[in-house]
């Protein structure tokens, strides 16, 4: 038994607790229909919520409902089955050109030549199903990165930094959350191999033949002259998160001297922009 609840922002966690009181077997809190295109960027340790949030809880069919008193609610019923493993059902084999983004446990077969990145969905974000890691991932398989360096911020689930590392690049990512960097940390290290993660871009003082960012345009705009400090000259940026109406507004935070911006690739509402870094900037 499924029963869910609109509520605003300041009383989400309220529900949740009561779901949860209630016996819900798991609490999940979404997006509202009318939110599904807004996409927050928490601060560091801060709670990211929707302006209205619609909170669900499984629950099992005999379920006493009476803690839920006074909250409006919808109850729909569903068909008997392992709820544990549904997550697995949308995460099947995704090709990126020569990547190819697997479940840990699958037995696909891959064919020669194919890079393959085994990850398995977790609490950070990012398996390749959404449009802005996959614009990211398909660039990536792209470009040579034998012997390349390869800055990934925001890191996530780690899996572009990954895809970067199984390609033959020396990767460096940089989360601020916790769970994102052992997230990479053990998702890299069950692929075999080396990432260095960071909690702040200020602790990296290298430079890059290719830096992606897979953010949000607020933050990434806002982080444009760090990003352009870590890209050697003739190098590339690759920028994701970026809604089409933003696509100006992001470019336009970029020294047009040091940087030559390619057409955006658009996919499901969102835009991907590569900056190439030109090798002797006009003074």
């Amino acid at each position: 038994m499924r029963v869910s609840a609109s509520a605003t922002a300041d009383l989400a966690d309220d529900i949740a607790a009561r779901l949860t009181a209630a016996g819900a077997i798991s609490v999940t809190l979404a997006p509202a229909a009318d939110e599904t295109d807004h996409v927050l960027e928490p601060a560091p340790d801060a709670t990211p919520m929707w302006d209205t949030v619609r909170v669900e809880g499984l629950f099992g069919v005999e379920a006493d409902l009476s803690p839920l008193a006074g909250v409006d609610i919808d109850v729909d019923f569903l068909a008997d089955r392992d709820w544990s493993e549904t997550w697995r059902e949308g995460i099947r084999p995704l090709r990126f050109g020569k990547l190819l983004v697997v479940p840990r446990t699958s037995t696909f077969q891959s064919c020669p030549g194919d890079v393959v990145v085994r990850l398995d969905p977790g609490l950070a974000f990012g398996t390749g199903t959404h449009a802005t890691t996959a614009l990211c991932l398909e660039r990536l398989a792209q470009l040579p990165l034998e012997g390349k360096r390869v800055l990934d911020v925001g890191s996530g689930s780690g899996i572009l930094a990954i895809a970067a590392a199984r390609m033959g690049a020396t990767v460096v990512a940089v989360d601020y959350d916790r769970q994102a960097r052992r997230a990479t940390l053990q998702n890299s290290g069950d692929n075999g191999v080396e990432v260095e993660i960071e909690c702040h871009l200020d602790a990296v003082d290298s430079l890059f033949d290719v830096v992606v960012a897979n953010l949000v345009a607020d933050t990434i705009r806002g982080m444009a002259d760090v990003l352009s400090e870590r890209v050697v000259p003739g190098g590339e940026l690759v920028l994701s998160g970026i809604l089409p109406r933003q696509v100006e507004w992001v470019v336009d935070a970029f020294c047009k001297k040091k940087w030559r911006f390619e057409a955006p690739t658009y996919r499901d509402g969102w835009a991907m922009l590569r900056g190439l870094r030109c090798p002797n900037p006009r003074r």
